[in-house]
């Protein structure tokens, strides 16, 4: 059994049948020492054939499901009706999908996992569906690293930057989400604004700064029926130029978008003059997070990053997420900010989740709630702040598509991990083994197996890794553990043995022999 995978050893002892006395034991006395006893032993029986469970060497077989065992314990296998033990771990999946013995389909024993990938803890046959998909999930939480440089300087908007991504002369949010109506009021020589044909204008996917300015430009002429301009600065603001009509009060406002509504409050403007809003600007920082609605499609969300600059505020910047919604649903909680202490750590956060519906109520996916986890609370294990290029990106994030089952791999634990075509690694389920507190004390039953016995005490039945047990290791099988050498050497003592005792019988008869030719 040198190359019988699993084989364990054994060895045969010998004791004397009996012993004949010829003279017992005497001690010292009247002078005289003690002697021993003088004995003959009488024939020989083997006295106890001895299991050596040494551990094998490991072969690498690249076959997956080929276990061997590093350490105490055995393979638990079942025929359905008895429990089998074996070190022999030549396994390999049915056309069910179950883990059986490759001689003789008994079924390994292990622990199922649940659809959240727990593992359970009754023992039972191990079956994996090959033909199984993962669900969809849905994006909860979504983790960032990396630095916003501390010595941005702050970037102005241009004609170009859209209305949806628009920051304040300070660096805050406008909140504008598409859908939106902005209004014009003000009198334009004395025709009011309120009354004209095109006096608002309501925010698109791909409403521009430049169009907010067209649009006020045009509600301002058809008010005087002149040529009054207005024209995006370099600075971002809205330049409004007047004709020969005096403009009074003029303001551009949106329903509870408080820092648009400073922006847009320009007021009077003599004729042939000029007025402007604030200043505006754009994101100093941008970058793209991936997450996954219900049904498993990728929705992504754009997170604009600006630093605050207002008066009295320090080491803050603003933050606003761009994100798919239904017009008539628009997100909440897409913007807030972060705090930094003075050596770069985050010291707070305003906003932690952002919820918002990508398809609209009652239509294809469910609604989105992500908590944000921009790091721990004066630590660096998030985002942080220092004099270095922007490098803030998504670190994680636990929503991905449906998958189907592609392949497994096994773990020194006997973990059996399924890997999913979307890229989602799952555990499905646990090899176990036995350990017993004398294995010597197993019964052989063939192929390798063993079974309990009253002297090998009850199996100790877990987790590889864990109390006795050894640990698993995949790919590989376990060699018998004969020493070749020793056996043959064994064999000729065993040969010179035999041959010495054949011998006794003629010896005996050349004795009598002599015997009968001293009478003679």
């Amino acid at each position: 059994n040198v190359n019988t995978v699993g084989f364990k050893s054994s060895r045969a002892l010998f004791q004397e049948l009996l012993s004949q006395t010829l003279k017992t034991a005497s001690g010292p006395a009247e002078g005289k020492g003690g002697t021993n006893p003088q004995q003959v032993g009488l024939g020989m029986r083997i006295s106890s054939i001895d299991n050596i469970f040494t551990q094998g060497n490991l072969m690498s077989t690249e076959r997956k499901t080929d276990l061997g065992i590093q350490g105490s314990g055995f393979f638990i296998l079942s025929d359905g009706e008895s429990k089998y033990y074996t070190r022999a771990g030549s396994f390999d999946f049915d056309k069910e999908g179950n883990l059986v013995n490759l001689s003789n389909g008994y079924k390994v024993q292990g622990y199922m996992a649940d659809d959240k990938g727990e593992l359970g803890k009754v023992l039972e046959d191990i079956n994996i569906d090959f033909q199984q998909r993962l669900p969809a999930s849905a994006t909860t939480q979504a983790s960032f690293v990396g630095n916003l440089n501390s010595e941005v300087e702050p970037t102005y908007a241009a004609s170009t930057t859209l209305l949806t991504k628009l920051f304040d002369k300070y660096g805050n949010p406008m909140n504008l989400h598409i859908g939106d109506t902005i209004t014009f009021s003000g009198s334009v020589g004395g025709t009011d604004l309120s009354t004209v044909t095109d006096n608002s204008y309501t925010i698109t996917e791909n409403s521009s700064l430049s169009d907010l300015a067209y649009a006020l430009q045009t509600a301002i002429r058809e008010a005087s029926g002149g040529s009054e301009t207005v024209m995006v600065k370099d600075d971002g603001s809205l330049q409004v130029t007047a004709g020969s009509a005096a403009i009074t009060g003029l303001k551009m406002e949106c329903s509870g978008k408080t820092e648009f509504n400073s922006f847009g409050n320009i007021g009077d403007i003599a004729a042939d003059s000029q007025g402007s809003t604030e200043k505006s600007r754009s994101a100093d920082y941008t970058t793209f997070v991936t997450t996954y609605d219900s049904l498993g499609t990728a929705r992504i969300m754009t997170f604009l990053f600006a630093k605050d600059t207002e008066p009295g505020v320090s080491n803050t910047w603003n933050w606003q997420a761009i994100v798919p919604y239904d017009e008539a649903n628009p997100p909440t909680g897409d913007t807030g900010s972060l705090t930094f202490n003075p050596d770069g750590s985050l010291a707070s956060v305003s906003t932690t989740q952002i919820t918002f519906d990508p398809d609209g109520a009652n239509v294809g996916a469910d609604e989105m709630k992500v908590y944000l986890n921009f790091g721990t609370i004066n630590k660096f294990n998030g985002i942080t702040q220092f004099a270095s290029d922007f490098s803030a990106t998504l670190k994680d994030q636990n929503g991905y598509p449906s998958g189907s089952l592609d392949d497994i791999a096994i773990d020194n634990a006997g973990v059996i991990t399924g890997i999913f075509t979307n890229g989602i690694n799952k555990t499905l389920a646990q090899v176990a083994l036995a350990d017993f507190p004398n294995p010597e004390g197993l019964s052989k039953v063939g192929d390798n197996f063993y079974q309990q016995t009253l002297n090998s005490g009850s199996a100790q039945i877990g987790a590889p890794g864990t109390g006795t047990r050894g640990i698993i290791s995949p790919s590989s099988l376990e060699m018998s553990n004969v020493d070749l050498a020793k056996s043959f050497t064994e064999i000729i003592i065993a040969q010179r043995g035999f041959q010495v005792n054949a011998r006794v019988i003629t010896a005996a008869d050349q004795i009598l022999q002599e015997l009968v030719n001293i009478k003679r």
